[in-house]
């Protein structure tokens, strides 16, 4: 699952890259969570079975301040950020910063929880960051910027500190429920925003950006962040970093 949802992630940056030239960093990460909160808060509450009464137990366990809240940070506050780092950065730029998470992770679990990783894994982090340097180092950076990498850099402080404290929200609930629930908080903490920040949504020039926002919420965002919180339930914060 973790292995699955680092796949679809990667598909992440030039979807956001393609979808920006229609939508504002604050509109695009409501766009994209929106909709990915609909479709899974509906596979959550569906009825008619014993089942689908066990996923609205489910649902109400995780329906809790601190899940909303860390979705509202963790994903809608860093996707938002990141996404005002994207329009001002280079796709190679913000690949390689985010290849960073997994050692950013770790030092935080350390500091946070005295969780130190194993050798092998910061051997592993090591390798991480270096195979993304060695696929990205031929992809030049043109379009990037020094602000655009920091405003990168901070959303990924956001998503790995919220990664860390995640583990414990997902103890005793079912990790579909809180990820649904996240999905909300993201939508509604972007929400007032984007407005602020940029008023009413533009109409789209073309079909192009559409499809990429629609390819971001739900094969950059709906499958990935579902598919880490299965696997984060089962292993160590760092260890799915």
């Amino acid at each position: 699952a973790l292995a699955a949802a680092g796949l679809l992630w990667g598909t992440t940056v030039p979807l956001s890259k393609l979808a920006l030239a229609w939508l504002s960093p604050g509109w695009l990460t409501v766009a994209r969570f929106a909709l990915a909160a609909a479709v899974l808060l509906a596979v959550a509450r569906r009825r008619g079975a014993p089942a689908g009464a066990a996923r609205q137990r489910a649902l109400r366990r995780a329906f809790t301040p601190a899940v909303l809240a860390a979705g509202a940070l963790g994903y809608g506050g860093s996707v938002m950020v990141q996404n005002a780092g994207i329009a001002r950065t280079s796709v190679t730029h913000a690949a390689l910063l985010i290849g960073a998470v997994p050692v950013l992770v770790a030092v935080i679990a350390a500091a946070w929880y005295r969780a130190v990783a194993a050798p092998v894994a910061w051997f592993g982090f090591i390798v991480s960051l270096g195979g993304v340097g060695l696929v990205t180092v031929g992809g030049g950076g043109g379009g990037a910027t020094l602000a655009g990498d920091g405003l990168v850099l901070v959303s990924l402080l956001l998503s790995a500190t919220v990664t860390v404290a995640q583990g414990r929200l997902l103890t005793g609930r079912d990790p579909v429920a809180v990820t649904a629930v996240q999905f909300l908080g993201a939508t509604l903490g972007a929400l007032p925003v984007a407005v602020f920040t940029s008023g009413a949504p533009a109409l789209p020039a073309g079909a192009g950006p559409v499809l990429a926002a629609a390819a971001l919420a739900l094969a950059g965002t709906l499958a990935p962040f579902t598919l880490f919180a299965f696997g984060q339930s089962r292993v160590s914060a760092e260890v799915a970093g």
